[in-house]
């Protein structure tokens, strides 16, 4: 990674070298005057993406720019850098026994015009300090260029009794924020060659199904029955682990029915998997969408790999999609990338191409999909419209979000 820092700070080229991010210096210009009102969280970001602009703005030969500004925050009145010796010691009074809040906002511009703005906040608590510390910390010029008149790396850290959240944000820079922002941004810049679909609660609505085999096998054993919204949760990891969170959902927590629960469970789903089966409302047309624009597709589930075949083929035409792929001996499950890592083998014997990571948009619908998709360096895209909340699919790490498949297609570039 290489960027522009849009920042003369010494402690920002450190971060950013510790994280082995290349880069070179350009002070920013920005007017720095905001108005009256904005909570810092606000400035921060505005600023920050004001002084990456005012930098970007100047490259004739367009490169990826970063800007950040950081604050303190305390009870909401922000403290800047001090204007001489004395507003140092009283920022430094005003700190002694509380708690407040350094926030820093951070832009990303890529050179290719893809903005990221956002900001991290950390809470400090500062011991107190006597008269004669405030004199001698000030004395030594420390706090002179500092938010709030003090560094946390320096020699105040010995009066800071605790912090919440990421240090390197009170130091100016949240370094593995950052670095994660930069990753995503080149994912998201490189251009598209195949999508791999998950395939129940992504491609296909199989809950009924899911949800009908599941209370038979139950039934039989003399438990449940569970709700749809129940099985949303119980599926996403295979049948295995279906069966074993349906049975703990029961009271056998010690799982002691789940030989025979698993082994009646195959037995119905053989017959049962495709009842009520559909693809969601947009998939066909995204679908037919990514293959016009010369896509390859690929399918990845848990499901056993002869019942992914069967129910891919079933819902759309044979040869839709390039490869499919299920659970197989010696495959391990999601989320390991290992089934990702072999749909590209196959699409590379396919094409005679090679596939970068990077070149591919992986599309799921749980928090194991998205693992899934980010262990294999995939641009990853969390679907609304599946069994999980959005809070699960950020949470994951997704790289972006689609609440119908239409939008998936902004992604592809």
């Amino acid at each position: 990674m290489q960027v522009i820092l849009a920042s003369g700070s010494p402690r920002r080229r450190e971060l950013l070298s510790q994280i082995g991010i290349e880069y070179e210096v350009m002070v920013s210009e920005a007017d720095e005057t905001t108005l009256p009102g904005l909570r810092p969280q606000n400035i921060v970001e505005e600023l920050s993406f004001r002084k990456a602009k005012a930098v970007w703005d100047q490259l004739s030969e367009k490169k990826t720019v970063v800007g950040s500004d950081t604050v303190v925050a305390l009870e909401d009145q922000i403290l800047g850098k001090p204007k001489d010796a004395e507003d140092a010691k009283d920022m430094l009074r005003r700190l002694q026994g509380k708690a407040h809040f350094v926030y820093t906002g951070v832009t990303i511009l890529t050179k290719d015009g893809l903005r990221k703005t956002f900001h991290e906040g950390t809470k400090v608590i500062f011991t107190p300090m006597s008269e004669a510390e405030i004199e001698a910390y000030v004395a030594t010029g420390d706090p002179l260029d500092k938010a709030g008149a003090y560094g946390i790396q320096g020699l105040c850290a010995r009066y800071v009794r605790a912090i919440e959240g990421d240090y390197n944000t009170v130091v100016g820079l949240p370094a593995g924020r950052l670095y994660q922002e930069l990753a995503r941004l080149e994912r998201a810049e490189a251009p598209k060659k195949a999508v791999i679909f998950d395939l129940d609660g992504t491609l296909s609505d199989t809950i009924h199904s899911l949800t009908y085999c599941g209370n038979e096998m139950l039934r039989e054993l003399g438990y449940g029955p569970f709700q749809e919204k129940d099985y949303m949760y119980f599926a996403g990891d295979g049948a295995a682990n279906l069966v074993k969170r349906a049975l703990r959902a029961s009271g056998d927590a010690e799982l002691q029915s789940f030989d025979t629960a698993f082994r009646r469970y195959k037995e119905i789903f053989a017959v049962h998997c495709m009842d009520g089966v559909k693809p969601y409302e947009g998939i066909p047309e995204l679908v037919k969408a990514l293959k016009k624009k010369g896509l390859k597709l690929a399918v990845l589930s848990n499901k056993p790999h002869a019942e992914t075949v069967r129910v891919v083929e079933t819902l759309f035409e044979p040869g839709t999609f390039d490869v499919i792929q299920g659970q197989e001996p010696g495959l391990s499950l999601k989320p390991s990338p290992e089934g990702v890592f072999r749909i590209m083998e196959r699409l590379r014997e396919l094409t005679a191409e090679e596939i970068l990571p990077e070149q591919l948009l992986y599309l799921g619908d749980t928090g194991t999909d998205a693992a899934t998709g980010r262990g294999a360096g995939a641009f990853t895209v969390g679907a609304l419209w599946g069994f999980r909340e959005r809070e699960e699919l950020l949470d994951g790490g997704v790289d972006a979000i689609a609440s119908c498949p239409a939008e998936v297609l902004n992604y592809l570039n």
